[in-house]
């Protein structure tokens, strides 16, 4: 997709430097580093295998007014420009016709998280009502004090195939985006729509966990070298 500019999940402008650290020994693949949560998986090799899904339920029972949505709004409050008037999503209700439920937690839950430890988004999975819904693009947006904002879109209608037994199940696998303080996710769920949006992830820098992972090995060390341990 334009504006990608990714091979094989790697951006372009990191390839010099990836190729400049495997000539000088380097054979990082991501397996061992604390900092980093690939949940059912161990290294970047596998990270389409990490298990790690969030859903949206989302159900407009307006008959006459599309919303539009923030999924994920970074650090970013309700009426900020970045924000294109979105609401923000919430476990409830959301404006006057907007009913939202998270699954397999609360949303505060992954909006917490997601604030706290980015993440790499892998894939995104549609599941409409209606194929109308399926018109309505998922936008994400990087934004940046130095260079502005920067904006990608997926529509999932253009991701349907001749054959496909189930026209508004849609899922979107040529996603390389990162969520966290400075990333946005937004979309609109049409008039009348009930949509199912989950979120695929792939590794997680979760510091919290990372922290007590740097100390449990610590501990183990100086045990192994004879320290004693409180």
């Amino acid at each position: 997709m334009a504006g990608q500019n990714i091979i094989g999940g790697i951006n372009r402008s990191n390839v010099q430097r990836i190729v400049k650290t495997k000539a000088e020994g380097s054979n990082y693949i991501g397996v061992g580093d604390n900092l980093l949560d690939f949940g059912a998986e161990k290294s970047f090799l596998k990270e389409d295998g990490c298990g790690k899904i969030f859903s949206f339920n989302l159900t407009n029972s307006s008959t006459e007014e599309d919303v539009k949505l923030a999924l994920f709004p970074g650090n970013f409050e309700e009426g900020s420009s970045y924000l294109d008037d979105c609401s923000v999503v919430a476990d409830g209700e959301v404006g006057e016709n907007l009913i939202c439920k998270g699954n397999p937690e609360q949303i505060d839950a992954i909006m917490s998280y997601l604030k706290a430890n980015p993440s790499r988004l892998r894939a995104i999975k549609v599941k409409a009502d209606n194929e109308s819904q399926l018109d309505f693009p998922i936008i994400y947006r990087n934004v940046n004090p130095f260079h502005g904002k920067v904006d990608q879109k997926r529509i999932p209608a253009q991701y349907q195939r001749s054959g496909d037994n189930n026209t508004k199940v849609i899922e979107l696998t040529d996603i390389n985006w990162l969520l966290g303080p400075n990333n946005l996710l937004m979309t609109t769920v049409g008039r009348g729509r009930t949509v199912v949006i989950s979120l695929v992830f792939g590794a997680s820098l979760d510091t919290e966990m990372g922290l007590q992972k740097k100390a449990d090995e610590a501990l183990a060390n100086a045990c192994a070298l004879g320290y004693p341990v409180q």
